[in-house]
């Protein structure tokens, strides 16, 4: 067994809105484990029954999929594949947004048996993990990192287009009055920027956010981006004061936070102060954009007026801000300043991640070479295929027509239109079947691109997948950089 490569399967939850930084988290455990066989496996994906015993010696579970506590459908999400949680050698839980819902995700740990957790939260770890803390092991994992590779080429301040530039989220008031802070005090810089007479880009309205690459490619042509810290200062265990302010803004929608503080939670907000540091910390670094920030520790290693230009937590050194904004040569030297302790260092590259989740326990896996693993390697490359080498475009319709008819065809109608197709007889399915224009335009681009054996394996995998039936949303695959069918 000395060429046994440990077998690790990440479980993910990637949608179509999914952040670039979400996408390039994922892919790091491929880049940065060569020595190990990496899988990727979307908990909504369907599975042929007979591969469900899967066996990895490592199951890492990540962020975006423990992020669905938050739904009505948890309690049937987190029984799901909790069987091969069992029979996995490790289990590593990587957690973000810890502050909401604790509870829940403390109580899934113990469920499933995990055995290290890594959360950006270092202080009140006993607050959020009550049952956890006692027994498993945690270590810092940041909500971003640094990727590998060549950072890429951008231009100087002197020749962006945007002065000031910066989407946050308007956070809903259930996390707290420190929740607030970010998206207000990028408005206050935006004001006074403007008024100042600098071109300004900011906005809090969700529908101006970019997604993808777009959003480094906006950051790359603004000269100066504002922020801090993201985080809650409300603890809700269970998420009852979020269905609380929920039902008070549906009857109250003017509703002031301070109004909804009144009513909802009163006296319990500040105890706490569960803080992390923002990926556009490093983004902003690789994108050569200089940092104004909220005074504060960031990471240990950045420095007001070398790293970053401070604005003080009350807006009181606003006009000095402003002030050396103007200065383009002595930003310019904070920005390089910062990318050396950021970027340069690798101390915060996705590497780091990695060795965090998987440092110590990686080897201590099973050696189990199975059949079973070849075949689930070969289910999960050919849903990537085709939204890699055909288009996403092509998987997302396929998977709208599995969940808005094929899930409700009969059980005749369905073995029929699998008959015709496996016959290569597809012209016959419109009118036996009675079938929309829409549905034959995607089979017949499917046929074309060779990729009609993943559909009816999707098909039918999805019939007789509870999940399917429950969930209307669109799931991902993870693009590798090259995708191998094995």
């Amino acid at each position: 067994m000395d060429n046994y490569k440990p077998k690790v399967l990440v479980m993910h939850a990637l949608r179509p809105t999914s952040r670039q930084t979400t996408i390039d988290h994922l892919l790091s455990f491929r880049e940065h484990l060569p020595q190990a066989d990496v899988q990727y496996l979307h908990f909504q994906q369907p599975l042929p029954q007979h591969l469900g015993e899967i066996t990895p010696d490592l199951l890492i579970v990540n962020y975006d999929y423990l992020n669905y506590r938050f739904s009505p459908l948890w309690p049937f999400i987190k029984r799901r594949h909790k069987d091969i949680a069992d029979r996995a050698g490790k289990v590593v839980a990587i957690a973000q947004d810890d502050f909401w819902a604790n509870k829940l995700l403390d109580d899934w740990c113990m469920d499933w048996d995990v055995d290290r957790i890594l959360t950006p939260i270092d202080n009140d770890r006993e607050v959020l993990y009550p049952r956890s803390i006692k027994s498993k092991e945690f270590r810092t994992g940041l909500t971003g990192y640094v990727k590998s590779g060549p950072v890429p080429n951008t231009k100087p301040l002197a020749e962006r287009s945007i002065d000031l530039g910066q989407r946050v989220r308007d956070m809903p008031p259930h996390l707290g009055r420190l929740a607030q802070a970010k998206a207000r005090q990028a408005v206050v810089m935006a004001d006074a920027a403007r008024a100042a007479g600098f071109n300004v880009d900011v906005s809090t309205n969700v529908e101006d956010s970019f997604i993808g690459t777009a959003w480094f490619d906006f950051l790359a042509s603004c000269r100066f981006t504002v922020g801090m810290k993201g985080g809650a200062s409300l603890h809700d265990p269970r998420g009852l004061i979020h269905t609380k302010v929920q039902s008070y803004r549906v009857r109250h929608p003017e509703a002031t936070f301070d109004e909804i503080e009144e009513h909802c939670f009163k006296g319990k907000d500040m105890k706490h102060e569960f803080t992390a540091i923002s990926p556009r910390l490093f983004e902003s670094a690789m994108a050569g954009t200089c940092q104004i920030l909220q005074r504060e520790d960031y990471l240990g290693v950045l420095e007001p007026w070398r790293d970053y230009i401070p604005l003080e937590s009350d807006y009181s050194n606003m006009d000095e801000v402003l002030q050396t904004m103007k200065d383009l040569d002595k930003c310019q030297l904070i920005v390089e300043n910062a990318k050396k302790a950021l970027v340069d260092s690798k101390f915060f590259d996705y590497a780091q991640l990695v060795n965090a989740a998987t440092d110590g326990i990686l080897n201590s896996g099973q050696q189990v070479n199975s059949s079973t693993w070849d075949e689930i390697s070969r289910c999960l490359a050919r849903a990537s295929k085709v939204a890699s080498k055909v288009n996403f475009e092509l998987h997302d319709a396929s998977l709208y027509v599995i969940q808005e008819e094929i899930l409700n065809w009969s059980a005749s109608k369905f073995s029929k239109f699998v008959l015709l197709a496996e016959r290569g007889q597809l012209s016959r399915v419109a009118d036996d079947l009675e079938v929309n224009n829409s549905f034959m335009q995607v089979v017949f681009a499917l046929e074309n691109t060779d990729c009609l054996d993943w559909f009816l394996e999707a098909a039918t995998s999805a019939r007789g997948d509870s999940m399917s039936l429950r969930t209307a949303w669109i799931w991902r695959p993870v693009i590798p950089d090259e995708v191998k069918v094995i």
